[in-house]
């Protein structure tokens, strides 16, 4: 049978878990916000390229859209490995983690108020938030490396033991 052992830190990643939440609510109000003044209607997920090329609001608003998408398809990752890793390295997963978030609302942000000339530029001044990515996959690669090593180390106590029964 495994046990998993969750360090006493380990709060400090589940608040940047919930944090991911807000964050995600955050970009969705950005994405109403912009719907409403590009006027495009539901459930039109995007305005059409000719659109976005010739209306600032509805370039605007494809931008905050796909700056949405974006952290959507990357949050699964970084929920992994901030929780995996975080079972060896809380505190620096938690602060990787929050590194991460800060990055995704600048992303975000710099996204929205590209202009059409700029082709979505903006997004590149939040585009740190991969420091915090990179970050969250060593703590959770160098965890399983951890564990392994405790494992080998449990097994050498034992067959230890056993050598100092047989002795006796």
């Amino acid at each position: 049978m495994t046990t998993i052992t969750v360090p006493n830190d380990y709060g400090y990643v589940l608040g940047v878990l919930i944090l991911t939440g807000i964050v995600n609510q955050y970009q969705g109000f950005l994405v109403g916000s912009e719907r409403r003044r590009a006027n495009v209607a539901y459930p039109a997920a995007y305005a059409s390229n000719k659109e976005a090329e010739t209306d600032i609001a509805k370039y605007r608003f494809n931008c905050a859209q796909r700056a949405h998408q974006n952290y959507l398809e990357n949050l699964p990752t970084m929920i992994v490995t901030a929780a995996i890793g975080g079972l060896t390295y809380p505190v620096a997963s938690a602060a990787l983690g929050a590194l991460w978030l800060a990055g995704r609302v600048v992303y975000a942000k710099g996204y929205i108020a590209s202009t059409i000339e700029q082709k979505g530029s903006g997004r590149y001044k939040g585009v740190w938030y991969i420091l915090g990515q990179l970050g969250l996959l060593g703590t959770a690669g160098s965890t399983k490396m951890m564990r392994k090593k405790k494992k080998k180390k449990k097994k050498k106590k034992k067959k230890k033991k056993r050598r100092n029964k047989t002795s006796r």
